[in-house]
């Protein structure tokens, strides 16, 4: 799977993170940009603006992401904060967390899950 220039990727709104806002107004975007033959791998561009959600994940989902742009700061009982910047790559914790967005966030994700992913690829639009 190619994907030129993901940070200028046309993203979708994902109106479902609203309920997962800790502090601020942040706004997220995404799009599934493809998803492997068994189902169980998605590729993911998504971006957030300024502000911090708290995640309750899928124990069974593992994510994987590499930091294109911004920053963030990872926050978990008990452990260290972890700061994701460009260039990082970084696998969110499977147990709840806290995600500041200190600066505008883009990453591109691998979701895994060893049964089957119940989402779907949201293919971009042909060009007139």
């Amino acid at each position: 799977m190619l994907i030129p220039n993901a940070p200028s990727l046309p993203l979708l709104p994902r109106p479902a993170y609203q309920k997962m806002i800790v502090a601020g107004s942040p706004e997220a975007f995404g799009r599934i940009v493809g998803m492997s033959d068994d189902r169980r791998t998605a590729y993911v561009v998504w971006r957030g603006t300024v502000g911090a959600y708290r995640f309750q994940p899928d124990p069974a989902t593992i994510d994987t992401c590499y930091v294109i742009q911004g920053r963030a700061i990872i926050r978990r009982q008990n452990e260290a904060d972890a700061v994701l910047t460009p260039g990082t790559l970084f696998q969110f914790p499977r147990e709840p967390f806290e995600m500041q967005i200190v600066e505008e966030f883009v990453k591109a994700s691998f979701l895994y899950n060893s049964n089957e992913l119940s989402c779907e690829v949201e293919p971009l639009q042909p060009s007139s």
